[in-house]
């Protein structure tokens, strides 16, 4: 039969259809690591030298031969071509010779720079897989089981066997863990009136086992209800991240102390830098004045004393969160569970609980020693060490504490201040602008986000560093491939890694900033659950862009936020026209907004007060139990 396709569209096409996803992924993945990689050289290597030629040949010839002619008036003579000429042959030969040296010796250094990007593009997943073997395997017993499977139930593409394997492991029924493994195979294929048949069916017989357990893992219990109901993880809506991890990372930094921060803080920080290198865009919208110098000031001063009393408010916290993780990292408490998801009253209960009951053990050891039972000394000694530093975390988190009273007082002054500004001083400019223009109160919009050379120079340093620790260098692949396990890296190590991906992206998102940490806490991140160990740095890249690429930006709740601080904290009324451009700008409720409309604006009969979600647990100081169990370990142990 006569074909009427040309043969190289017959080529081409088939070609194209001979490509499987793994290459298509690899070239796709290839094309962004060379961008990023091209980042670094400005201008090919080619054109310099082209330059150098055009410069040092024609247009010294012709300025040459133009000057003479203004100078002296007529045309050079055979003698003064002959010295132009060879003058222009010796530069450029020179200019020549030294910028192939240059370019030859930049080349290695680009080379380089391509290394390192493939490793940190290659290595980044693997460190997360090994943070997340690292956070199961501080913990012990059912905590253990429990982790794991919300590692497995925040993945997407889970299997029907993953899901009955999950709920498994968190309720330790096989009956209610083969239904909702059932539920799981008719969601795949879209039969949501079975999902129905057996939610109503069984419903009462299953939400009793999750309410037992939700106290003691509420995200991996949410996420197993929401199997049981028939939904899954979107990609597009990503991952909710460990609220104020940067605030964890910095304070580590600052008091050069490793406990501050907890694995979960690096897992956050790893999956951070991916983003970014992957293309991520994080927006921020934030305030800002312009217009009468003295309310401009007050502006900006209670813009930065509302950021530094929500710092502080998570100061608390994040220090609670790292004692909590630090005693089940040493299996000193008995409620050996995941902090990810618990209150500020639960993990000080769960605290006090744990360092009562070490220091009980403590008092226990020591008079079996004294009844002759030296054994017990490398554990006396072990469990010393761990009230040790339990004590200076709990005052770490009793000090952060009583900071946020402190910060709460200096925010109403300056609240206070602004009020009275803005009364004497009131007019158009301070009422919400939303048209052209640039002076008035108005909202701003920014991103956080690394371009090409960016990415390539955060890349250099985080390669750098890899190569220092022997981190996914080819002398630790090949030690992986002889025991066919994945990325290995200890606690330090891991903690370490947290520090230098902070310390390389600081310059160029500032991520010490409260604006940024708070967008960014406010950000789902990206679903990495399909990135797997023997992908190739290409394959990982590409697929990295493409998960990046699924988030969808949900600035609804943002908007709600800087409309309830534009009423509550700068006494602004919320106009018809600032209603309706933050619902069609960002997506903010009606609801939420028409509330906030009904609230009272009169500076005279609404004073000041404390708008705090909840009141800071008391923490107070340290019990004088476990001094005294201190001072009798370490009697005994310097004997």
């Amino acid at each position: 039969m006569l074909s009427l396709i040309p043969p190289t569209l017959r080529r081409r096409s088939h070609a194209a259809a001979s490509d499987t996803p793994q290459v298509r992924l690899e070239r796709e993945g290839r094309d962004e690591i060379r961008r990023i990689t091209a980042a670094v050289e400005k201008v090919p290597w080619t054109v310099s030298l082209l330059q150098i030629l055009w410069t040092a040949g024609p247009v010294t010839l012709l300025g040459a031969w133009g000057g003479y002619l203004l100078g002296y008036g007529k045309a050079p003579t055979i003698e003064n071509y002959i010295f132009f000429i060879s003058f222009t042959v010796i530069t450029g030969i020179f200019g020549v010779l030294a910028n192939l040296t240059h370019h030859l010796t930049r080349g290695r250094r680009v080379e380089r720079t391509s290394q390192r990007i493939e490793r940190v593009i290659k290595t980044l997943p693997e460190l997360l897989l090994a943070t997340r073997n690292l956070i199961v395997e501080s913990l012990d017993g059912d905590a253990r089981r429990r982790e794991a499977a919300a590692m497995l139930l925040r993945k997407q593409d889970l299997s029907p066997a993953g899901v009955e394997l999950a709920a498994l492991e968190l309720l330790d029924d096989p009956e209610s863990a083969r239904l909702i493994g059932q539920i799981e195979v008719y969601r795949r294929v879209g039969l949501h009136a079975r999902i129905s048949d057996l939610f109503t069916t069984y419903r009462e017989r299953i939400e009793p086992q999750f309410g037992e357990l939700f106290d003691l893992a509420p995200q991996a219990i949410t996420l197993l209800r929401e199997r049981f109901e028939g939904h899954a993880p979107d990609p597009r809506y990503g991952v909710a991240r460990d609220e104020n991890f940067i605030e964890r990372v910095m304070a580590a930094i600052e008091n050069d102390n490793d406990l501050l921060m907890t694995l979960q803080d690096v897992e956050e920080m790893v999956i951070l830098a991916f983003e970014l290198i992957s293309g991520r865009q994080i927006p921020v919208l934030s305030f800002e004045y312009r217009g009468r110098w003295k309310l401009a000031r007050a502006f900006d001063n209670l813009e930065e004393a509302r950021a530094r009393h929500r710092i502080a408010q998570a100061t608390g916290l994040s220090r609670l969160k790292a004692l909590n993780t630090y005693l089940t990292e040493r299996s000193a408490t008995p409620l050996a569970e995941s902090v990810s998801g618990q209150r500020a009253d639960a993990l000080l209960a769960h605290s006090v609980a744990a360092i009562d009951d070490l220091s009980a053990r403590i008092d226990a050891q020591v008079r079996a020693i004294q009844n002759g039972r030296k054994e017990e000394r490398q554990t006396l000694r072990d469990n010393a060490e761990v009230l040790t530093n339990a004590i200076k975390l709990y005052k770490s988190v009793s000090s952060a504490y009583e900071s946020v009273g402190r910060s709460h007082a200096h925010r109403l002054r300056m609240a206070e201040r602004w009020e009275a500004l803005s009364a004497n001083l009131s007019d158009s400019t301070t009422r919400l602008r939303l048209g052209p223009g640039r002076r008035g109160l108005r909202i701003r919009e920014s991103k956080i986000a690394l371009d090409d050379e960016a990415k390539a120079e955060v890349c250099k340093l985080l390669g750098r560093y890899m190569e220092k620790a022997n981190i996914g260098t080819f002398r630790d692949r090949l030690r992986q491939a002889e025991r066919d396990t994945q990325l290995s890296v200890g606690v330090d190590t891991a903690k370490r890694v947290a520090v230098e991906i902070f310390l390389a992206l600081e310059p160029h998102v500032q991520l010490s900033r409260p604006a940024v940490q708070r967008a960014i806490n406010s950000s789902n991140a990206a679903d990495f659950g399909q990135l797997e160990p023997n992908l190739s740095a290409a394959a990982k890249a590409a697929m990295g862009s493409a998960m990046v690429r699924e988030i969808e930006t949900d600035l609804s709740r943002t908007a709600e936020s800087l409309a309830l601080a534009l009423v509550r904290h700068y006494r602004v009324a919320l106009e018809p026209e600032a209603m309706a451009f933050l619902q069609r700008q960002y997506g903010a409720r009606e609801a939420t907004l028409t509330m906030l409309t009904n609230v009272n604006l009169e500076r005279s009969e609404t004073p000041n007060v404390s708008y705090l979600s909840m009141a800071p647990p008391a923490v107070g100081t340290p019990h004088r139990q476990w001094y005294r169990a201190l001072v009798r370990a370490r009697r005994h142990l310097e004997k």
